[in-house]
């Protein structure tokens, strides 16, 4: 009977050693999913650094500071080999692409501005007559996304969480904050050079918060440029740049060379939007994104928020400036600090650990023409006129009649297609002669022709870049590849971008902060896997028009 007794309770025990043991599992199966859904940021940050080569990561960092881009470099992920995947690389499309996780063809940005065929206007890509300026009377008021087609990764974090979490977009240009808030944002904010505050649009508010207003009232933005802009160390230091009375360097109103130091306040009353073109606008966009951290209690919430800030003065610099002044490299040196900065402020008011940051820019930039020229590299400036007048009269030549042209915006050609189709002549055929024609012009490296832009043809090379940008509707008849270097911009000095070479396509591209492993890869990331990598880190639907791919290599547990 004892046996009996013995063997029952070894079953017993093992009966519920089975049990427990499964119970446990089920218990650690659970636990991952609500690990899963539980551990994430209370805060995403999105940094665009506008006009930021991947270059200027490295070329400045020997005085770069420990808590700027080296704590990201040192501490988070850095994507060697990041790219835009398509052209025309512009402030627009960037920003559009990084956050709807999608190329121009699809969320129909295609530019900072395009022609509308059907109107006969340009149409601003953030622009819209519909709402009225909140904070400003100004037409700079006048803003929204509603001509972005696809939502963003910011849109799907609102949606995922029935609209609790909060979503914030920054710039001192209004594209720059609109584009990548999305349509569902609680706002985005810019800047109105004429009165010099932070202003927004009724898509969004009745009324600048109280926060806002307070942040106004203090005219930060009249103080720093009160004083002249001198570089941060010694001028003769600068040694990775070129000397600073640089022929290949532009003007403020009222100067007569370009050097240090530069006299802000006698320019002020010359130059509406001088603040954007010194360092000091980082400063008062980085002070006003941590107003905006405090007054919306950012990142205080169960629900993730994002923030966005996109720092536009590297693009006014770089475009007046060039990529080889003291003035970009002074202004990179100040933004390191700026970043350093604003990276200890959000460790005091999130808490280090508690929020996911990424870093990028949203197009490079190409040198100087005449840098190039003076330094034997093979390069050329291309006035919009001469294209449109050469290929007008080829067209009058060839057709005998001029208007079938509609008109002709830098790359982008415009056929009169109504008038195309009384003559009874084949759009593919006229596209095709074009083509040829301008291939016949110096600096003219391919053309690309609609009919097939939207079709199966291109799909490897600079063609695919084309076709990624190309969008079906907005999209001009025949679109120009300059040759490598090459350029159509107005002035001999600064410099410009759009192509879809290197220099414009590879920007820097960090992700930093909570649930990020310390790494470094040189594999390609197309710059639109942002937006799918943020969308599975919180849990959330990807944008409605997504081509990209999350980046592996930040889930990937050793």
């Amino acid at each position: 009977m004892k046996k009996y007794k013995m063997i029952f309770v070894f079953r017993y025990s093992i009966i519920i050693a089975a049990f427990l043991i499964q119970s446990v599992a089920s218990a650690q199966k659970l636990d991952r999913m609500k690990q899963m859904n539980e551990d994430k940021p209370t805060l995403i940050v999105a940094i665009i650094v506008d006009q930021m080569k991947q270059e200027f990561l490295f070329r400045f960092s020997d005085r770069y500071g420990q808590d700027g881009f080296r704590r990201l470099v040192n501490e988070g992920f850095v994507f060697r080999n990041a790219h835009f995947n398509y052209t025309p690389t512009y402030t627009g499309p960037g920003h559009a692409s990084i956050f709807t996780g999608t190329y121009p063809s699809v969320h129909g940005i295609i530019g900072n501005e395009w022609y509308d065929r059907n109107t006969g206007n340009s149409v601003y890509c953030v622009g819209d007559d519909q709402t009225k300026p909140v904070g400003t009377t100004s037409i700079s008021g006048k803003m929204s996304p509603r001509n972005m087609l696809a939502s963003t990764f910011t849109d799907q974090m609102r949606l995922g969480s029935n609209f609790r979490s909060k979503v914030i977009g920054i710039s001192l240009k209004d594209r720059g904050a609109v584009l990548p808030a999305g349509h569902t944002a609680n706002a985005a904010y810019w800047h109105d050079p004429h009165l010099n505050n932070w202003v927004s649009s009724t898509y969004y508010m009745k009324e600048l918060p109280q926060w806002v207003k307070d942040f106004n009232a203090r005219k930060i933005s009249d103080s720093l440029i009160s004083q002249p802009w001198n570089t941060l160390y010694p001028i003769e230091t600068y040694n990775m740049s070129s000397p600073d009375d640089s022929p290949y360097e532009g003007l403020f109103k009222g100067q007569t060379r370009p050097v240090f130091p530069h006299d802000l306040p006698e320019y002020k009353a010359l130059e509406s939007e001088l603040i954007r073109k010194t360092p000091f606008g980082d400063t008062y966009t980085r002070m006003f994104a941590q107003a905006a951290v405090s007054g919306e209690g950012l990142g205080k919430r169960k629900d993730t928020d994002c923030l966005i800030v996109s720092f536009s003065t590297p693009d006014y610099v770089g475009h007046m400036y060039g990529t080889t002044a003291v003035e970009l490299e002074d202004v990179y040196l100040r933004f390191d600090r700026e970043l350093g900065a604003f990276l200890n402020f959000l460790d005091k008011e999130v808490g280090k650990g508690k929020y996911t940051l990424f870093l990028t820019s949203d197009h490079g930039a190409a040198h100087n023409v005449s840098f190039l020229q003076d330094n034997k590299i093979p390069t050329g400036n291309i006035r919009g006129s001469y294209i449109s007048d050469s290929l007008r009269a080829f067209i009058k030549r060839y057709y005998n009649d001029e208007e079938l042209l509609l008109t002709a915006s830098g790359k982008n050609i415009f056929l009169n297609r109504k008038k195309i189709e009384s003559k009874k002549i084949p759009l593919n055929d006229i596209q095709n002669s074009c083509r040829n024609f301008l291939l016949t012009l110096d600096g003219v490296n391919s053309v690309y022709i609609s009919t097939e832009l939207y079709g199966p043809t291109y799909s490897t090379g600079f063609s695919n870049l084309y076709k990624n940008g190309h969008h079906a509707k907005r999209g001009a008849d025949i679109v120009i590849q300059y040759d490598p270097a090459y350029l159509s911009w107005h002035s001999k000095t600064g410099t410009s971008h759009g192509s879809p070479y290197a220099y414009d396509t590879h920007v820097p591209l960090i992700f930093y902060g909570k649930n990020i492993p310390s790494g470094t890869s040189v594999e390609f990331a197309d710059i639109i896997n942002i937006a799918s990598t943020i969308s599975t880190m919180l849990n959330i639907e990807f944008p409605n028009g997504n081509l990209g791919k999350p980046l592996d290599v930040l889930f990937r547990q050793d």
